[in-house]
């Protein structure tokens, strides 16, 4: 009898157990911009109730993410991030959106990509 209990309870330990662990969700999404002003807003964005971290490449356009999945879903952090303007891979931000953004964000015009930085001092800040 002794067995059975212990055996019943560290199946049941572990379904908790397992159960905590699943609350955690690490991904990566990818989300365009091009200075550090963009990632202040990308990252400000993402960072909703539950985001454990937040961390853009700007180089990469890739947004790591750990959150909690019983907080905040990863939809949500999609769609806060098109609120702030920016698109991500599958889910685009509105034209009011996106106009909202300052001059030097603007990552849909091909040729501010190209020239990216050059003159505008507000682009190259990066404020943490």
């Amino acid at each position: 009898m002794k067995k059975y209990i212990f055996s019943l309870l560290a199946v049941v330990a572990m379904t908790l157990n397992s159960t905590a662990q699943s609350k955690i969700t690490e991904t990566s999404l990818e989300v365009d911009g091009l200075c550090g002003m963009c990632k202040q807003r990308i990252e400000n964005a993402a960072y909703l109730p539950g985001v454990k971290k937040v961390n853009w490449d700007k180089e990469t356009h890739q947004l790591d993410l750990v959150f909690r999945n019983d907080k905040v879903s990863k939809e949500e952090i999609i769609a806060s991030i098109n609120e702030a303007g920016h698109d991500v891979k599958g889910a685009i931000a509105t034209d009011e959106q996106y106009a909202n953004i300052h001059g030097c964000c603007r990552y849909r015009d091909e040729g501010l990509r190209a020239n990216h930085g050059l003159g505008d001092a507000h682009c190259t800040e990066e404020k943490k």
